[in-house]
């Protein structure tokens, strides 16, 4: 079963034929394995996670900002 699904340090690559983005992911198993793929995303797909991370990235400076005062 996968525990859970970690982006890798590499570039993110876009292939303008088919308009997918692929990040390098590695997939980790319960049982302590892990595997290398690939996450491929549709412009639509794209466009979603970047709002997504965006609103992760501001929540998490205004929790950063409230814990500083």
């Amino acid at each position: 079963m996968v525990d859970r699904v970690v982006l890798m340090q590499r570039d993110a690559r876009y292939d303008h034929a088919t308009e997918e983005t692929r990040f390098a992911v590695e997939v980790r198993l319960r049982d302590g394995g892990a595997v290398r793929t690939e996450l491929i995303l549709e412009p639509g797909q794209l466009y979603a996670v970047a709002l997504q991370v965006e609103r992760a990235m501001a929540a998490r400076e205004r929790a950063r900002s409230e814990v500083s005062r």
